[in-house]
């Protein structure tokens, strides 16, 4: 039971940065941004081709 008490006495105290790194919130935001600008390409496009539909 000592053992366990040190154990979890130790997580507690030592409180490590497990947090993301710089670079990957770096990636993840650049990713992100790719993945916005070909959700703009695809919205232009199917629009673009939307309107060339005639009905009839």
């Amino acid at each position: 039971m000592q053992r366990i008490t040190a154990y979890l006495s130790s997580l507690l105290i030592s409180r490590r940065d497990d947090g993301y790194s710089t670079e990957t919130v770096i990636i993840t935001a650049a990713l992100i941004g790719v993945a916005a600008l070909l959700v703009a390409a695809i919205t232009t496009r199917v629009t673009n081709e939307a309107t060339t539909i005639t009905g009839g």
